[in-house]
């Protein structure tokens, strides 16, 4: 059995750490994994082929996204199209920021004129949630994309849609920019102080693909997003997110792997205490095989995989002193 611990934001706890912060069995798990290895698409992409998902000209999750929102995504070509604030500086255009705080009829209002204005060209834009936008093209489009995360705070120019297709489909997020610059909602948003939806971002575009043949043996525990989507698609639906490891793995009999997706929320003392120092322990123990560490930075995945350390490393382990942050710096700096 293996372990697949989701921790967002994990590079950037070392911003906030003083001397005080140990988190010996967090540092022993990253010092036993080595240097981490760097993966575009971030965690998203690092899990789906964990689930039996196999890349199309991109990571297919918008599908799968939208089938776990309980939309049918059919035999369509789908983009995930995220409702983003573009920030225009001196000489280039960046994207500042999701929007994730828009209210059901702003929602709706946004999509109902991006629809009215592309209907002419077969797109169709749908809200499922009012933080998730997708949209879904009449034929088949061939392109490669990035993430949102990994676009944040840089400019655009080279983080847009490539491909066969991209130049069409930079030509309507450019004519989206138009349509929403100076649209009702975003005059309201922008005099009540928030920031304005004033483009989407396109990412993760695909077809649904076929559930995996065989059974994925991988037991999820997430409260949403993509892990319990691929969970789901997988036929092996999420559960809830248990409060410590071992009650994960009680609920985990027979399965090959484990998946745990914590919250952005967690703390490092709750990281260490209900998670890291439990995995640690299964990995000394010979319970796991192997653990691995997903995190996100920059909109890639930073991945660290510990297997079970030998005996003479177990004993210096017990005495031996690691510097959290120190070890977060080194990954950043190699990767």
């Amino acid at each position: 059995m293996q372990l697949i611990l989701v921790i967002p934001g994990l590079p950037e706890l070392r911003a906030g750490m003083t001397t005080s912060v140990r988190a010996s069995a967090l540092a022993h798990l990253l010092a036993l994994a080595g240097a981490p290895t760097r993966e575009a698409g971030g965690t998203a992409a690092a899990l789906a082929a964990r689930y039996g998902v196999t890349r199309q000209a991109d990571w297919p999750l918008a599908p799968i996204r939208l089938a776990a929102l309980g939309v049918d995504p059919g035999a369509a070509f789908w983009l995930a199209a995220d409702p983003v604030t573009l920030a225009v500086g001196r000489s280039d255009v960046r994207l500042a920021g999701l929007v994730d705080d828009l209210d059901r009829a702003a929602a709706d209002a946004l999509v109902a004129t991006l629809n009215a204005h592309f209907a002419g060209d077969g797109l169709a834009f749908v809200a499922p949630r009012p933080d998730a936008f997708f949209v879904r093209s009449a034929t088949s489009t061939r392109l490669s994309t990035h993430p949102p995360h990994a676009a944040l705070g840089r400019p655009l120019h080279r983080l847009l849609p490539e491909g066969v297709d991209a130049d069409t489909w930079r030509r309507w997020q450019a004519e989206i920019e138009m349509l929403l610059h100076e649209h009702p909602v975003n005059v309201e948003r922008e005099r009540a102080g928030q920031a304005p939806a004033n483009s989407v971002w396109f990412s993760c575009g695909g077809t649904m693909p076929q559930p995996p043949a065989a059974a994925v043996s991988i037991r999820t525990f997430a409260a949403a997003g993509i892990a319990a989507a691929l969970a789901a698609h997988a036929g092996s639906p999420a559960r809830a997110l248990p409060g410590h490891l071992g009650t994960a793995r009680e609920d985990a009999p027979g399965a090959m792997a484990i998946v745990v997706a914590l919250e952005p929320a967690i703390d490092i003392a709750a990281l260490e205490r209900d998670w890291a120092a439990p995995a640690r322990a299964a990995l000394a123990g010979g319970v796991f095989d192997a653990v691995t560490l997903l995190a996100d930075d920059k909109g890639d995945a930073v991945i660290w995989r510990a297997r079970r350390p030998g005996f003479w490393q177990r004993l210096a382990g017990r005495h031996q002193r690691r510097d959290l942050a120190a070890l977060l710096d080194d990954a950043s700096r190699d990767c």
